[in-house]
């Protein structure tokens, strides 16, 4: 080979390792002029069947022609210039070629069905099935609006047996059932692909693609949970995909579903397709979903379209009418090349897709939607005295419905004093703000300021309450008591007094506590029997506080079954539920929590959100979070409607807990962003680091490693050099991801900085493991053996089977290290050593590889016999559960062992029983 040749095959290899994108495509393109230039066929051919690839990966159909006309000239030429892998590559090219002509409608219909006879007579010659062909002409017979045609070939691919040519199972099935849908037979579609779904094909187009066809048919059946977990899966897979075709779909999907928002934000990451789709296609698709999606938009949004390096701002309607008139546009021009009107017709259902049955998503957003309460219609003044009363009688739903039924602007117009109490009661169930607060005070002045002196005790009283300082302990008493010495009548005297209850409990002083809840429970008895129920709950919590478990269960089942007021019934519910827990009835308790959520949730307020908090709180303190996943779905959208910031993080943090307990990790992600989102400017850094760390670990487990070293990283970030313990597990897991993505030093200092930080922290055991991850993963040896004497010194004292687990994998890297540098005594010794202590673990898995592991030291070191007999004793330990790489490196070692020794290889029985497995 010539000097030219050779640096053709050069560029070749420098361009086929680039990244993909269009560097790497133009590079590929000067690899075959230079190919051709030198007259080497072969590598002209490597370098189209390279360019066909890219192209496909870009996008770009249009991209694949030169190339594939290329190729079958050079077949035409000398088909031996094609090796098998390439052969079966142009093969495949055919399919592409034939959906890139119909993408695009600056190509004829003779053009098209010209190439789908090649690909029909190609595939006829070679023996491969038409499975392939049956769809390329449904798909063609659809387009154009032939429906006998479409009926004919769909029929046909429906039957054919699959073969060499045909796309992996789960797109043909994708594709099939896309076909039932679009006839409105969705069950059919859905049963047709249920035994794709779940399984991983390895393809780069699944599962979102089956999931991003099914999600709509599910719908369509009522199954909202499938589709729900179809689109989120799917969603996740394409919203950083800047070329995928499935974007259009979830756009649909969103508008029509009632996610509008969620389709807002997918759009948003996608506005370089407004003008940078890669196909006519794939344009007319794209434009004709966000424009349904737009037409879905209420709230005012900026579009920034990106166009030759500017950004153009576009409102939502603006950007609607220009994409509504691309995709109509676009279609015309398809209907012009098929002399049907097929395409316009399949874009106006497009635009005019009705919505479907709202599908939740896996973490709601905002507060759900309000409940509609029939308002009371009658006099504002009588409105209000009603409200006034009724929360003073402990009926705070009434007292919520009545306030609801008054509007705001009407306040003015009460008397004063009335007015004073409604603004203190609009404060008291609004969101716990520094508004709400001071309108809150205002109030109270007001009532002061009329003379209301005892009224405005009681009411200053039950605000300090509600907006208690717990830094502040002696404040808040103090402000109760002054309330407590201008308390006028018995109304006042009794519920001020419960509040000093609490106040004193708090603060620890449970006699003092006590004296004055007695003089609370006398006054009412003898002046105010309807606060005798405020009382007996505020009994009932004094002796859970005192520890009186027993009692105080029984006091509330008893106060319940009395049917007391509904500010009562709330109190004594979330009494009686901590009970439960504490005694470890779970039954019961998520019953309770059921009861409170039920009861307190039609007329919502401040006790609809903390009723949610309850039972969130419980399911997950009882372990129960996976199998409660629509409670904890309804806890967050509480927290978004009456919770504060802290509280939707919590609630979405535990929810997340829920999906991964039910090996769901896509919704467990969804939940900790939407918790990050939340979290954003609302929480300091440190207590955003429990949601960063898990999220960072999703990521890794979903394989998204560069969110999840961003994550991680900035959860370090967050803690304290003296925070031992968290630093040094938030280092393990960065040092995890960091190895997985080839990061060998990095991931090897992190797990030294553990090391050191369990060290200090007196976690002998966590920091000898996160040595051994150093030696491990560091790329330098000495460095290595450095790590594992470190370890080695922490051994002392660890219970037996850690010492064991970890001086096994000790003695394991020592014996990789030294084989590594052909040091073969070394590390035999230490490979039996690691041996002898995987079998004392019985992980026979673990055996079995160290045992062919040395085998291959012996053959190494030129021992054949001593590897024979070796790799003969690891094939005595495979079974069913060694995995392949084990088995297939047994069997190598095996059989170079035998070659070594002139022995017959092909015929040996323990040979052929391995290579049997592996087949």
């Amino acid at each position: 080979m010539n000097d030219q040749k050779k640096s053709a095959e050069q560029q070749f290899a420098g361009a086929y390792r680039m990244p993909d994108g269009m560097a790497r495509h133009e590079a590929l393109e000067r690899a075959a002029r230079a190919a051709d230039a030198c007259d080497h066929l072969p590598l002209g051919v490597s370098c189209r069947i390279a360019l066909l690839r890219s192209a496909y990966d870009l996008g770009r159909y249009d991209l694949m022609l030169a190339p594939f006309a290329w190729c079958g000239a050079a077949e035409r030429r000398d088909p031996t210039a094609f090796d098998e892998w390439e052969r079966h590559s142009f093969d495949w090219a055919h399919k592409w070629i034939v959906s890139g002509l119909v993408a695009d409608h600056r190509f004829t219909l003779e053009q098209i069905r010209s190439v789908l006879d090649q690909l029909a007579s190609r595939y006829q010659r070679h023996g491969f099935s038409l499975q392939p062909v049956h769809g390329a002409r449904a798909d063609l017979a659809e387009h154009i609006g032939d429906e006998e045609g479409y009926r004919e070939h769909l029929a046909r691919y429906l039957a054919a047996d699959r073969g060499p040519m045909s796309d992996c199972e789960a797109c043909v099935v994708e594709d099939q059932a896309g076909h039932l849908i679009r006839q409105g037979r969705h069950a059919e579609a859905v049963a047709h692909a249920e035994r794709q779904l779940g399984q991983d094909s390895g393809c780069a187009t699944q599962p979102q693609g089956i999931l991003s066809t099914l999600a709509p048919a599910f719908v369509a059946l009522g199954e909202l949970d499938r589709a729900r977990e179809a689109h989120v899966v799917a969603h996740r897979l394409v919203r950083d995909d800047e070329v995928s075709s499935y974007v259009d779909a979830q756009l649909v999907f969103c508008a029509t579903t009632g996610n509008v928002a969620r389709g807002v934000e997918l759009l948003q990451r996608h506005l370089h397709r407004v003008h940078g789709s890669t196909s006519p296609a794939q344009a007319m698709r794209f434009a004709a979903g966000a424009a349904l999606l737009l037409s879905r938009v209420d709230e005012p949004v900026e579009f920034l379209v990106p166009v030759d390096g500017r950004t153009t701002a576009f409102t939502a309607p603006r950007l609607r009418a220009l994409l509504e008139e691309r995709a109509l546009g676009t279609a015309a021009l398809f209907d012009q090349r098929n002399g049907t009107d097929a395409v316009s017709r399949w874009v106006r259902r497009t635009l005019e897709t009705p919505d479907t049955a709202h599908v939740p998503l896996a973490v709601p957003v905002a507060a759900p939607a309000p409940v509609e309460v029939e308002p009371v219609v009658a006099d504002p003044v009588e409105l209000a005295r009603g409200a006034v009363e009724a929360f003073d009688g402990d009926d705070m739903l009434t007292g919520m419905r009545l306030l609801r039924s008054l509007p705001a602007e009407l306040d003015p117009l009460l008397p004063e004093v009335l007015a004073a109490q409604v603004a203190a009661r609009r404060a008291l169930v609004a969101d716990e703000d520094d508004a709400a607060r001071a309108e809150f005070t205002a109030a109270v002045e007001r009532l002061a300021g009329a003379g209301e002196h005892d009224l405005a005790a009681r009411y200053r009283a039950r605000g300090a309450l509600r907006w208690f300082d717990h830094s502040d302990e002696e404040s808040a008493i103090a402000v109760v008591r002054a309330c407590l010495a201008q308390a006028r009548t018995p109304d006042t005297a009794v519920p001020v007094r419960l509040v000093l209850v609490k106040l004193l409990a708090h603060a620890g002083d449970l006699d003092g506590a006590q004296a004055v809840l007695a003089e609370a429970a006398e006054l009412a008895e003898s002046e105010v029997p309807r606060l005798l129920p405020r009382v007996r709950c505020e009994q009932a919590e004094q002796l859970a506080v005192r520890q009186r478990l027993d009692e105080a269960h029984a006091a509330a089942v008893a106060l319940l079954a009395d049917r007391p007021p509904a500010s009562v019934r709330f109190n004594a519910l979330r009494l009686r539920l901590r009970l439960e827990v504490l005694r470890g009835d779970a039954e019961a308790a998520l019953a309770t929590a059921d009861a409170l959520v039920d009861d307190f949730s039609t007329v919502r307020g401040p006790w609809t959100g903390e009723a949610h908090q309850q039972r969130m709180a419980v399911i997950d303190q009882l372990g129960l979070a996976h199998e409660h996943l629509p409670e904890l779905r309804e806890a967050v959208a509480a927290a978004h409607e009456w919770g504060t910031p802290p509280e939707v993080v919590g609630a979405c943090y535990v929810l997340s807990g829920g999906y991964l307990g039910a090996q769901r990790p896509v919704e467990a992600a969804e939940a900790l962003e939407e918790a990050l989102r939340v979290a954003d400017g609302a929480l300091p850094p440190g207590e955003r680091t429990p949601v960063l760390f898990r999220l960072g670990q999703v990521c890794a487990q979903l394989g998204e490693l560069e969110a999840a070293q961003r994550h991680l990283g900035t959860a370090l970030d967050h803690v304290g050099p003296d925070d031992l313990v968290p630093r040094a597990t938030v280092l393990d897991a960065l040092a995890a991801v960091r190895g997985r993505q080839g990061q060998e030093a990095e991931a090897a200092r992190c797990y030294r900085e553990a090391a050191l930080a369990w060290e200090a922290a007196e976690e002998p055991g966590e920091a000898a493991g996160s040595w051994v991850e150093a030696a491990s993963a560091s790329p330098s040896a000495d460095e290595s053996f450095t790590a594992l004497e470190h370890a080695q010194a922490l051994l002392d004292g660890l219970p037996d089977e850690h010492r064991t687990q970890l001086a096994a994998r000790i003695a394991a890297i020592r014996a990789y290290l030294h084989g590594d540098a052909g040091e073969f005594a070394s590390a035999l010794e230490h490979n039996g050593v690691a041996e002898e202590l995987a079998d004392q673990l019985g992980d026979t898995r673990w055996r079995t590889f160290l045992v062919t592991r040395g085998a291959r030291y012996l053959l190494s070191s030129g021992d054949a016999e001593g590897a024979e007999s070796e790799a003969r004793r690891a094939a005595e330990l495979v079974d069913d559960t060694t995995p392949p790489q084990v088995v297939g490196e047994t069997a190598a070692v095996l059989g170079e062992a035998l070659r070594a020794q002139d022995k017959p290889a092909a015929t040996d029985p323990q040979l052929r029983a391995l290579n049997t497995r592996l087949d």
